[in-house]
């Protein structure tokens, strides 16, 4: 039979003999078969790169490439997913003898194939026509020595094409690719995505290994209750799948030892999620029995299991919302809606919420005494204005407060009360600069309710410490720390989704800033937008509710956490005396600001050098002029800034102890 990937062809060809090395070991050593497979996999991404003349550094791993291709947008979602279960599979078989069977390898086959296609497709010729895939049959008509020749064969070929392959990547395009090339590659992309779906199996084996990622122990083939009559074990966190329920069977169960806790319903690709939810998961949910060897929760109304979930393996999409991401409905709390997720939770996630009583945590919140804790009116009423809106089972949520109107100790009284009352486990304080979460942080020591500081009474997380432990109550982060930890993750551990369940988010308003303090973080961000839109994959990613603290709502802040659920502004908190208003400003201008200051070529000036610390005189090679803008930025001018401040003179007292700000 010829390989499903003979039509690689000349300067590809390496691609096509890795493809057939991979087929060749699957019933004899399906093993090596997925490492061949991951290495297939790296030489495309290297290809992909190459193709877009983007250059890898020396010591380049498979996990830098995935994360260039999706900043870059190279490859859709459900392509990164196939390069990345590709990856974490090989990973596994070369650190551990005997890894794998005949079946998972014929699954990664498929999978590669996809991958292939879609390579040739997008990146090789816009024109061509996938062969259809041949499910691979056991080799018969070969020997056992035959078979072994034949696959030494193929690793001497490999060998030196990779090596010829490897030599030319970078010299496939120098030029810059043109945005029509670009265009139509994602256009070629999205195209193939839609074309080829993946199956039923090969969605499994995806969703298997991201649940794997975050702590459950799970593997469709061997746990697998309808083939091999798997049950829970104490002291184990297992997703087993084809749950018997009635004459039916649930994809996957989800036990905390032997307690069910949750029941997932996985789709095909393309299926639509919110409606396999509703007709299969929750129906499930009300119909399950107990029966020995695992125990039921207590029933809250006719569910028997709380936690529920349907997906189709795909990354979520905001624009394909129904038919992507993971729907989560917690049948304890049904007036709240049902929501997508990013990603599983951990079965420690899955603890903590079972922790949460809302209706008890609620009840607690109206009863506590706001008054006691030392607010001003207002801080009050933006406080209960937040926490009635969580009650409600809003996500996202905006208090606008004037400058100087105490929005820190408003959020951390905030944090107080939803942390006391158990309303909330674990809170993220998210900054964009490391000086505003060292403010947070030293505000939150400093900060006492009922004769304790904060930071004394719950374990407070600096930006120091990423990582939050068991008792961590608040951990403070900055945007762009988390963006590193959540989407250019060197290792396979993520956070789970289920880490924090309340979200605040300081000077909501900000877009792109400089800070020096994150200049390789910032590296991150092209630009504003490209950082906005990283902030909101953060805030998305977790499943957890948001709160934006502003003074001044920008339009991308009211997109993100819509209108403001309350306003202070700062024309009440002058009347309310609780800010002093403002003088008119003062326009300086000289004679200087209005010509700006012009260097003639030739002429010799004194030039700074910032790395070596250094002045030195210089010859100019054109002419150089500068306008009021750029001094004291590009140029130094002394002269300009001695006759401003002679002149601010004639309006302020300099003994004096009032605040003058100069612009």
């Amino acid at each position: 039979m010829e390989s499903n990937f003979a039509f690689f062809e000349g300067q590809w060809e390496v691609l096509g003999k890795l493809g057939e090395s991979a087929e060749r070991n699957v019933y004899q050593d399906p093993h090596i078969s997925i490492i061949k497979l991951r290495l297939f996999s790296e030489t495309i991404a290297k290809a992909v790169l190459a193709s877009d003349n983007i250059r890898e550094a020396y010591n380049t791993s498979q996990v830098d490439r995935i994360n260039t291709m999706r900043k870059e947008e190279l490859a859709e979602p459900e392509i990164l997913d196939i390069f990345d279960i590709l990856r974490r599979k090989g990973n596994s078989a070369s650190h551990e003898a005997n890894y794998g069977t005949t079946e998972e390898a014929k699954i990664l086959l498929g999978l590669a194939y996809q991958l292939s296609i879609w390579f040739i497709e997008v990146y090789v010729d816009w024109e061509f026509t996938a062969p259809k895939y041949i499910e691979l049959l056991k080799q018969v008509d070969t020997t056992k020595e035959q078979l072994q020749q034949k696959i030494e064969q193929l690793e001497k070929e490999i060998e030196v094409k990779e090596k010829q392959l490897v030599e030319k990547l970078y010299v496939i395009t120098d030029d810059t690719i043109s945005k029509d090339v670009r265009v139509k590659r994602k256009e070629k992309s999205q195209l193939h995505v839609k074309k080829h779906k993946l199956s039923e199996a090969q969605t499994r084996v995806i969703i298997d290994d991201k649940m794997r990622s975050v702590g459950w122990i799970v593997d469709t083939e061997q746990l697998n209750f309808k083939k091999n009559k798997t049950m829970p074990e104490k002291n184990k966190n297992m997703a087993i799948a084809e749950w018997r329920v009635g004459s039916k069977y649930a994809d996957y169960a989800l036990f905390l030892g032997l307690e069910l806790v949750g029941l997932i319903e996985a789709k095909a690709n393309h299926r639509d999620i919110p409606a396999a939810l509703e007709s299969q998961t929750k129906t499930y949910a009300r119909l399950i029995a107990p029966q020995e060897g695992f125990t039921l929760l207590p029933a809250q109304g006719e569910y028997k299991v709380p936690f529920l979930y349907a997906t189709n393996g795909r990354d979520y999409l905001k624009q394909l919302q129904d038919q992507s991401g993971i729907w989560f409905w917690d049948s304890r709390t049904p007036y709240k809606h049902a929501h997508a997720l990013e990603g599983w939770h951990s079965p420690e996630d899955l603890r903590l919420l079972l922790d949460v009583d809302d209706k008890e945590a609620n009840a607690k919140l109206a009863d506590e005494d706001i008054a006691k804790i030392g607010l001003r009116y207002f801080q009050q009423e933006a406080v209960l204005a937040a926490e009635q809106a969580l009650i409600k089972g809003q996500r996202k949520m905006l208090l606008a407060m004037a400058t100087g109107t105490g929005k820190t100790r408003t959020a951390i009284a905030l944090m107080y009360r939803l942390i006391k009352a158990k309303k909330c486990r674990r809170i993220l304080f998210l900054v964009d600069r490391n000086s505003l979460g060292q403010q947070a942080m030293d505000s939150i020591k400093d900060t006492k309710f009922e004769g304790l500081s904060f930071s004394s009474i719950y374990d407070v997380k600096s930006l120091e410490e990423m990582t939050p432990e068991i008792e961590t109550k608040v951990q403070i982060a900055t945007v762009q720390g988390m963006v590193r930890r959540l989407f250019y993750n060197d290792g396979d551990k993520l956070p789970s989704v289920g880490q924090y369940d309340f979200i605040i988010v300081d000077e909501a308003h900000r877009g792109y800033t400089s800070d020096r303090e994150m200049s390789e973080d910032e590296l991150l961000f092209q630009n504003k937008n490209d950082y906005v839109s990283q902030y909101r994959r953060v805030i998305d990613y977790y499943d957890a509710a948001v709160l934006g603290l502003t003074a001044t709502p920008a339009l991308h802040t009211t997109d993100i956490f819509g209108l403001p659920i309350y306003k202070y502004s700062y024309t009440e908190a002058v009347l309310d005396g609780f800010l002093v208003d403002h003088e008119p400003p003062y326009l300086f201008e000289s004679e200087l600001a209005k010509t700006g200051i012009t260097f003639e070529k030739g002429e010799e000036v004194e030039m700074y050098d910032p790395e070596e610390g250094e002045v030195f005189l210089d010859r100019l090679e054109d002419e150089l002029t500068f306008n009021v803008e750029h001094f004291n930025k590009q140029v130094i001018t002394e002269s300009f800034n001695r006759a401003v401040l002679e002149k601010l003179t004639d309006y302020i007292d300099p003994e004096s102890r009032e605040k003058t700000l100069i612009f």
